[in-house]
């Protein structure tokens, strides 16, 4: 259902058949400045990477803001469970060797040492993948409005928690107002491969992943 403020912005859910315009506004709106694809090389995402996210919108936990009609803003969130860490595992041993399995070697380890579902003891939680703005309209909180969308509609599945792993500093600093609580942070030069590389190189001002929750 549609979320009507009082202004011209429109927040609601994104339909099954809907997922080309949403992913044509995340290739403009969020994949250029997402810090870990920015630090893997080469700078366009790989189609698996593409799949995953817009895999989530049809568990309905997904939603864009609109102006005008147009998408100024996009989040895609998703459910997962307490095997999630040995999920991500055997994900990035599957991709190895390419920029999507550069990204999933680190969001693994994070996932190792955040493991939201065990420790906290939950079933089950929304996971927040991608959150873009248009730069036009930034600064009317259009973030937050979909945060609080996603937070509602894990309430209305059952979900007892939200987890997010902020790549930027931006979106860190917009959970944390949020009222989301820091649980781990992974510093991007402490992450390295075999060899001893660091897997990913972000540009400035970002360094470190940091996951925080909350508790709905």
């Amino acid at each position: 259902m549609a979320k009507p403020y009082t202004d011209d912005i429109v927040v609601r859910q994104v339909a099954v058949g809907e997922t080309e315009e949403l992913m044509t506004f995340l290739l403009a709106y969020y994949y250029p400045e997402e810090p870990l694809t920015a630090g893997t090389q080469p700078p366009e995402p790989e189609a698996a990477d593409k799949e995953f996210l817009l895999s989530n919108v049809p568990f309905g936990t997904c939603f864009v803001a609109l102006h005008e009609g147009r998408i100024v803003a996009a989040v895609v969130a998703g459910p997962k469970d307490s095997h999630e860490p040995e999920h991500m595992a055997e994900e990035a041993r599957k991709y190895a060797g390419g920029k999507w399995g550069s990204i999933l070697h680190l969001l693994s380890a994070v996932e190792t040492a955040t493991d939201v579902c065990r420790r906290f003891s939950v079933p089950s939680c929304l996971h927040v993948h991608a959150l873009g703005v248009d730069p036009q309209l930034r600064g009317r909180n259009l973030g937050g409005r979909l945060m609080e969308a996603v937070a509602q509609r894990g309430r209305d599945l059952g979900h007892q928690l939200v987890s997010v792993d902020c790549t930027s500093v931006y979106s860190a600093r917009l959970v944390q107002r949020l009222g989301y609580q820091l649980i781990n942070t992974l510093r991007y030069v402490d992450h390295l491969d075999a060899s001893g590389q660091q897997v990913i190189r972000p540009p400035p001002p970002h360094e470190s992943v940091q996951t925080f929750v909350l508790h709905l």
